[in-house]
């Protein structure tokens, strides 16, 4: 050897570790990023396979090989047989299991399986195409030296019933047995449980031995000796292995250590050892050596074998397929057909271990290149194709021998090799021939014709993968479409055509994900058609493993890669119901195996939906195992009409899952990449109607939900009950509805971001406030008075813009926003999607306790929520006193009921008032003593004084107001709090509870003085006049008007003529900010630029907003800030609210008298009292105009 090519197999050699004991060699490829199928193909590429581990020193190794890595790499385990469970590639038995805990995972598309080197070089199932690094192998990796056995000549002897194969004994014992019993009888025959170890052994099981679809029977694959390595009770090796889907399921934590054949395929799952099932036994043969005769199968010729109608003759010379066909015909026979999988079963165990490469079969597409068909004529009704196959090479078929045994090939035509022949047993009755029978039907939508047994329907409103998709087809009783020969073609041709779907893409159920075998149906349809585009199937970069259809004239197929997202077509057989009847019970729950399920149709918060499921004496659903998963999501898929409903799966702080009753968690089913937790809040669970998966969410976003219960719990007569300790809260926390609340934010140090002010609530056991009710609102907002800052409460649209949810998972069932909020109703070009965090308001004061929302990143007061503890006992306070302090005045609560002036009697005589109620802290205080004592209470506002304006009786300003819906109805009335928190107007004769105010300082009785002579119009439904000076004005702020549709509709648009009348003005459209900001005034300007009063007023008085009037084109009309007064002028078309004014009516002649007094009184006020005085209000720190009201009354 040349030194440069010694240096070129040294480099290489280097790239490889060879473990000591066993010699086998093991490539990690770290570094590399690579698709599992790419993974695979590297490897084969340096005559490797991709890792497979079989035994417990193999892990070991890796293990140690693979320590200082810590990303995950492929290797061989994968789940692409869909109808078997896992496998290694290259044919290693699965018999040792290292998952991560939680995985396998059931999500569609994860079924490559990857080595995690960062958790212990455990096992993770993933989605094929994510890019990795892999390992590869090289080498036998079997400790102990076991060689399959061949097909032997040498007849054995058996004892009775029993059957002989390959140089053992077997029989079937359908007594039912524990594992151990069953164990323990096979000895007492001189034999073991039955141990198989190729495939074609478990093919003579299957379809020799008397194997019946029914049956599930014991054999001696068992992990008794170590958890999750299964060995075989006779001591032979572990070299094959044929899981059931699913299987084993020791993912579940379940004692589930022995192992059955069961189904119709023979496949093996664990059970528990405890289980009474048949079991098949095996042993050593009496004696070997020639028998005494030949024993000659009933109907058959010498040298045949029976099997079923059929006799099968294995020729013994090499021939080509044709030579073997004619041969075939020489003895009435027919080159071998394969109806079904257990005919092939039975010829892989008669000619599997024999040492010749291939045997022909009757099928062929030398005819017409793409369809198949047997040489008889029969139609082909199944395939069982190898790797690769059939390819696009026309040909004629041959079953493998060997590793492949059983696999079919197309070769050429020409090759020689031995055949197989077939024909019917003498004696036999030949199968009736089918009666007709009416033409079953297709459902509504599905597409079929006469010549068919299937229907089609094609889906692609919401795209999804292969696998997807025929998660989808499945559920609902059908599979992804097989095309079986033009016919089918023709009928999803017409379908496209009539329905308008051109140049669309769909996926089909053909695919190649099986890297062992060729290409199949998703059904099991036999692949026996095709009709592939130019140089397809390519497999382009390996990766392309699922077949698509065109939506053209042409309707060729294409392989592609698995997860791209296309429509797709389901099948269903005709004459099938896809409307699944269920059991329910008397009161409407869905009955299955021992449970019964309540699905709802309304969305509700988790709390809700968990409410009504403990009402009937259940609770959410608990979903424990993939059936009973799938259960739930075909029945949501059918009838469902929302996307994704509640179970009973929670979610810790700390990320932890935990079932609601207490289940233990032994099965998961996440939707890929879930869980997230988003925002950290996402603390429940619910299943997608798409696919039945899994997803994360906040507790109070609405959805419908699922309900569990079993069929023993509803025995009972009345729901459970439960009862609760008294519970209190720590001195430093104020109290209310079994719940503690904190505020913070008294001094800037206190003030931080939302996530912060989150973060620091979670660190003492509870979370930001969620304020469910307009009680817990009025709770918080009247202990807020002492505060200067906004308090964030745990309110927030982090994961969905504008869908606001309480961080806490509670369900939003109050709202008390802000005017101009959420931000997110504002105009589109002014929306700030930052704010997402909601902050509760303390500035201004008339809006104090409503909520803004704002940028999370804000520095902000907050407000914490714990639950109450039974450590603190609720305080138990003598009976309260009848006086209260509250923000420097006092109140005193008369429990007696009497009418309005009664009460205000009674308060007069204690030196206070009916109370007035000047801002949202003292209405908040005063609505809890209402609800406290269950009783609506009398207050100071009134109209009956005043001909229908409604006026403190103590004269304070009327800035605030909380009126009821529709209030005020009196036009002469008195005003109460009610239980619901609003105002409202009833006779002064009722009879109810009252409270009385005394504010600290003097006492502010304040003497009204006269005004001009003349009277304003009478109130009229909602319509009242109020008189100033010589005026009566009248303020509409519920319907809003352009400028000239407001003129039209007043007497004349209010003029404004001093300082005094301004204030007025201020004074009376303040506290109606809430309804309008701001009003149409009189003033205009006309074409000569000159600004005018509508009512020919002199305009001898402005009062203009700083920087007005603007000079901008078109703003001709004047409007009036409501809680400022200032002026600003605008566009005449704008709608806003508007002011009237007109003058008052003349006094009559009996009133002259007293007009003239009036009159001459107010020529004598004129100096003094200016029409109005300033008086300085203590509680406020600032001056207002107080109007003088006088009346011709």
């Amino acid at each position: 050897m040349s030194q440069e090519r010694l240096q070129q197999f040294n480099s290489v050699d280097l790239l490889w570790n060879t473990d000591p004991l066993t010699n086998v060699q093991y490539q990690i490829n770290s570094e590399a990023a690579l698709k599992w199928h790419q993974a695979r193909k590297s490897c084969q590429q340096q005559k490797a396979e991709l890792l497979s581990i079989t035994e417990l020193h193999e892990q070991t190794y890796l293990t140690g090989l693979t320590g200082r890595l810590s990303s995950a790499l492929w290797f061989g385990l994968n789940s692409l047989n869909f109808n078997s469970g896992w496998q290694w590639v290259g044919g290693a038995p699965f018999r040792y299991l290292n998952w991560v805990p939680g995985h396998p995972s059931p999500e569609p598309g994860k079924i490559c399986a990857a080595l995690n080197p960062g958790k212990g070089a455990k096992w993770e199932n993933r989605e094929c195409d994510q890019k990795l690094g892999y390992i590869c192998k090289r080498g036998n990796a079997t400790l102990e030296s076991f060689i399959i056995p061949t097909e032997t000549n040498v007849p054995i002897r058996c004892p009775d019933q029993w059957m002989s194969y390959a140089g053992h004994c077997y029989i079937i014992h359908r007594d039912p047995k524990i594992w151990k019993d069953a164990l323990t009888s096979c000895r007492k025959e001189d034999g073991d449980l039955a141990s198989i170890h190729n495939v074609e052994e478990y093919s003579f099981v299957i379809s020799q031995l008397g194997y019946q679809p029914s049956d599930e029977l014991w054999i001696g694959l068992n992990d008794l000796k170590v958890q999750m390595y299964f060995e075989w009770s006779d001591g032979t090796p572990v070299t094959y292995t044929k899981w059931l889907r699913g299987e084993p399921s020791h993912a579940n934590n379940r004692q589930e250590d022995c192992v059955v054949m069961k189904g119709k395929d023979g496949f093996w799952a664990d059970h528990s050892c405890e289980k009474r099932v048949g079991y098949i036994c095996k042993r050593k043969p009496m004696s070997e050596g020639p028998t005494e005769e030949e024993v000659i199968d009933m109907g058959c010729q010498s040298g045949w074998k029976r099997h079923g109608f059929y006799c099968y003759f294995i020729g013994n010379t090499f021939v080509s397929f044709s030579q073997a066909n004619q041969t075939c015909g020489r003895h009435q026979a027919f080159l071998a057909t394969v109806e079904d999988r257990y005919e092939q079963a039975y010829l892989t165990s008669l000619v599997g271990l024999r040492t010749e490469r291939y045997f022909w079969i009757g099928l062929s597409d030398v005819e017409e290149k793409g369809s198949f068909k047997w040489a008889n004529g029969e139609s082909v009704l199944f395939t069982h194709w190898n790797s690769e196959m059939p390819g696009r090479k026309p040909g004629c078929v041959a079953m493998r021998t060997g590793i492949a045994g059983g696999l079919w090939d197309v070769i050429k035509c020409e090759e020689k090799a031995k055949f197989l022949c077939k024909v019917w047993a003498e004696g036999v009755t030949l199968p009736p021939v089918p009666t007709t029978t009416p033409v079953p039907r297709c459902p509504e939508g599905w597409e079929s014709n006469s010549r068919i047994s299937f229907c089609f329907k094609f889906l692609f409103a919401q795209k999804k993968t292969w696998l997807e998709s025929q998660e989808f087809c499945r559920a609902v009783g059908g599979d992804l479409a097989s095309i079986n020969g033009k016919e089918e073609q023709y009928v999803i041709w017409r379908s496209i055509a009539n329905n308008g779907y051109y140049h669309q893409r769909f996926w089909m159920g053909l695919h190649y994900l099986n890297p062992d075998d060729g290409f199949v149906w998703s059904d099991g349809s036999p692949v026996r058609y095709e009709n592939w585009g130019f140089g397809e199937p390519n497999n382009y970069q390996g990766i392309e493993l699922c077949a698509e259809i065109s939506g053209d004239s042409s309707m060729l197929w294409n392989d592609r890669h698995c997860d791209y997202l296309y429509g797709w077509i389901c099948q269903i057989r005709k004459g099938m119901d896809i409307c699944v009847k269920y059991e329910t019970t008397e009161d409407g729950w869905i009955i299955h195996e021992d449970k019964q399920y309540y699905f709802s149709t309304e969305s509700v918060p988790m709390e809700k939906g968990r409410e009504f499921c403990k009402r009937n004496f259940g609770d959410l659903a608990v979903i424990e195992s993939e059936s009973e998963r799938k259960f739930l999501w075909r029945y949501i898929l059918k009838n469902g009409k929302e996307d994704a409903y509640f179970i009973g799966l929670q979610l810790s702080v700390d990320q932890r899952t935990s079932w609601m009753d207490g289940t233990p968690v032994n099965y998961l089913a996440w939707a890929p990449h879930e869980p997230n937790f988003a925002n950290n809040d996402e603390n429940c669970v619910v299943m997608y109607k798409n696919l039945g998966f899994w997803n994360d969410i906040n507790c109070g976003y609405p959805n419908p939900y699922i309900c569990e219960r079993h069929n023993s719990s509803i025995n009972s007569t009345v729901p459970p009950t439960t009862f609760s300790t008294p519970r209190g809260c720590h001195p430093a926390w104020l109290s209310f509805h079994n719940k503690c609340y904190k505020i913070f934010g008294s001094t800037e140090d206190e003030r931080v971001t939302w996530h912060a002010a989150r973060t620091a609530c979670m660190n003492l056991g509870g979370n930001l406030a969620t304020i469910s009710n307009e009680q817990v609102q009025a709770f918080l907002t009247f202990h807020m008075k002492d505060f200067v800052t906004d308090t964030w409460i745990g309110l927030n649209d982090i994961n969905h813009e504008m869908r606001f949810l309480w961080t806490d998972g509670t369900g939003v069932y109050f709202t008390n926003w802000a005017k101009g909020f959420p931000s997110g109703h504002m105009d589109l070009y002014s929306y700030d999607g930052q704010a997402d965090c909601v902050v509760m308001r303390n500035n201004p004061v008339k809006e104090a306790g409503k909520w803004a929302d704002e940028s999370c990143d804000n520095s902000r007061g907050y407000v914490c929520q714990i639950n109450a503890d039974a450590e603190f006992l609720p305080s138990t306070s003598s009976s309260p006193s009848s006086i209260m302090r509250y923000d420097n005045s006092s109140y005193l609560f008369i429990h007696t009921k009497m009418n309005w002036e009664d009460a205000r009697k009674i308060c007069k005589r204690d030196q206070f008032d009916l109370s007035s109620i000047l801002d949202p802290y003292s209405h908040s205080f005063l609505w809890l003593k209402v609800l406290k004592y269950g009783v609506p209470m009398w207050i100071g506002l009134n109209s009956n004084v005043t001909n229908g304006h409604y006026e403190w009786i103590d004269n304070w300003r009327m800035k605030y107001t909380k009126w009821a819906e529709g209030e005020p109805k009196q036009k002469i009335g008195c005003v109460y709090l009610d239980i619901s928190g609003a105002w409202k107007t009833g006779s002064c004769n009722e009879s109810y509870f009252s409270v009385c105010k005394k504010a600290d300082g003097k006492n502010l009785n304040l003497t009204i003085p006269p005004q001009l002579p003349g009277k304003c119009p009478e109130s009229e439904g909602h319509k009242s006049w109020i008189p100033f000076r010589g005026h009566c004005y009248y303020i509409e702020s519920s319907s809003t008007r352009n400028w000239a549709q407001a003129s039209l509709e007043c007497a004349s648009l209010v003029s404004v003529e001093d300082s005094a009348e301004a204030n007025f003005l201020t004074y009376t459209t303040e506290p109606l900010e809430g309804k309008a900001s701001t009003f149409w005034t009189g003033m205009y300007r006309n074409v000569d630029g000159e600004w005018l009063w509508l009512d020919n007023t002199a305009v001898n008085f402005v009062n203009w907003n700083a920087g007005e009037p603007s000079p901008q084109q078109n703003e001709h009309c004047v409007e009036m800030y409501a809680n400022s007064g200032y002026w600003n002028n605008f566009y005449c078309s704008s709608y806003r609210g508007y002011i009237c004014k007109k003058p008052k009516s003349k006094c009559y002649i009996y009133e002259f008298v007293l007009c003239m007094e009036y009159a001459l009184c107010v020529l004598a006020l004129v100096d003094g009292w200016k029409y109005c005085r300033t008086v300085r209000y203590s509680h406020l720190y600032d001056s207002v105009w107080l109007p003088v009201f006088l009346d011709c009354d």
